[in-house]
């Protein structure tokens, strides 16, 4: 069976985990964590549902302080993505990565649908058939509208970070730019290099915004609201928020991982942290504005597959590394199991998956891919009964598990906690029967029997 799948998933696994598209994608997003946790950890200082606590920080005034981290990091999330998208297209393709990103990043907010401070005003008084007094001048300056910069620009971000890029490397390697003296420092250089993919790029997006605009369908003025409307939209209703799909991507993670190819950087970062980061940022946008943690709009997103998906690193492998650990009597599994436990606590799964090995090892596979499926299945079924609440902060890598339960969600922490402690003993009774039989022989060998 292994070879089989081997022989016709392998070459497919490799030809989309060396794809550069695919993998600039993946890394930029790796990049942004440090934007996405800071947000997450000052939005969850700003919501703890402690009354006390609420009432101490809306009294010293730190209620407006803790907003602004979060304003400035999760709610512009797509001006970093498209940036360090761009950047890692540009490092594949051996051509300068801070200009590539810069030119990416006005090629986007190009596309950005401003607003007009005098007509959203005007456009508000008209629906609500209001007057303002006649010697009252109504403010006029431009602003870029929050909405389209954050989780909802974030295809758009891809979309322009890569074709802009592509844009920018290719008239740089066939050296259609401006060349300088090599007198001029290698900074102004790259900098006038530059111009003229600059100029083609934003263009290009705009000539591009104003075609989209002229399709006559209601809702589409550009770019921006053509993609979403068509393109992120229902990928966020049918492949980020929809359980088959999330089970399929579990499956697939797992599949890929048995085959010795990180099935997280292959598949789920390029295809589905997009998805589900912005179905995250979503929930924290509800929960800023007051909305409960059992009520916020989705239940699936990026950190329900941090908390109960990967707890303890791919394939819930924690319980097979206490198994080594307490139960195993061969001396190669205790010894793994010594090595491999701080750093499996903290997701990092890698020694016991290429150690045990879990890869190319078909008396595994069943546990390493049933046991987070059930996990999953199990924690959407009590999210949607509101018996754990939906979660909604980015987990920080190397977050032990438990640790990471109680800072997912400003409410209920407890309760997640409660369920991955659960889950860490069900993963043991998933792994016990497959693990006692290879310990077994490991023993004997180890005897010399």
């Amino acid at each position: 069976m292994m070879d089989k799948l081997t022989e016709k998933i392998m070459p497919k696994a490799m030809k989309i985990s060396q794809n550069k598209y695919l993998g600039s994608v993946s890394d930029g997003f790796m990049s942004l964590m440090p934007v996405l946790i800071i947000g997450s950890i000052f939005s969850l200082l700003n919501n703890l549902a402690i009354p006390s606590y609420q009432n101490f920080i809306e009294s010293v005034g730190l209620k407006a302080f803790f907003s602004i981290p979060n304003l400035v990091t999760n709610d512009i999330i797509s001006i970093y993505a498209v940036f360090f998208i761009a950047y890692f297209y540009a490092k594949r393709e051996n051509v300068d990565q801070g200009v590539a990103g810069m030119v990416a990043l006005f090629s986007f907010l190009a596309v950005v649908p401003m607003g007009n401070a005098a007509a959203t005003i005007s456009a508000f008084l008209t629906e609500n058939n209001l007057k303002v007094a006649e010697d009252v001048v109504l403010p006029a300056g431009n602003y870029i509208p929050f909405e389209w910069i954050g989780a909802k620009g974030l295809f758009v971000a891809i979309f322009v970070a890569l074709i802009s890029a592509k844009i920018y490397s290719t008239m740089i390697n066939k050296k259609m730019m401006i060349k300088m003296p090599e007198s001029v420092p290698p900074t102004i250089s790259k900098s006038f290099g530059g111009l003229l993919p600059g100029f083609v790029s934003i263009l290009f997006f705009i000539g591009l915004d104003r075609l989209v605009s002229l399709i006559p369908i209601e809702g589409v003025t550009g770019i921006q609201t053509g993609i979403y409307s068509f393109i992120q939209a229902p990928m966020e209703a049918f492949l980020g928020n929809n359980v088959w799909s999330f089970i399929f991507a579990i499956f697939l993670c797992q599949i890929l991982w048995s085959l010795g190819i990180h099935g997280m950087s292959a598949i789920i970062l390029p295809l589905f942290y997009p998805l589900w980061t912005a179905l995250n940022n979503a929930n924290m946008d509800a929960l800023n504005s007051g909305t409960s943690a059992y009520e916020l709009p989705n239940i699936l997103n990026r950190s329900f597959w941090s908390v109960y998906v990967i707890l303890g690193g791919s394939g819930m492998t924690i319980g097979l590394c206490l198994l080594m650990l307490f139960v195993g009597k061969s001396k190669q599994y205790k010894t793994l199991g010594k090595l491999s436990i701080v750093a499996n606590l903290c997701g990092i799964n890698e020694p016991i998956i290429f150690g045990f090995p879990l890869v190319l090892n078909p008396f595994m596979i069943v546990p390493f891919i049933v046991t987070p499926i059930i996990s999953a299945v199990l924690a959407y079924l009590l999210t949607l009964i509101d018996i754990l609440p939906r979660l909604s902060y980015i987990i920080p890598l190397g977050t032990p598990v438990i640790m990471s339960g109680f800072i997912s969600t400003p409410d209920g922490g407890w309760k997640v906690a409660l369920f991955q402690i659960v889950m860490i003993l069900f993963s043991g009774v998933m792994y016990y029967p497959f693990f006692k039989m290879l310990d077994k022989k490991a023993y004997q060998e180890e005897l010399g029997n």
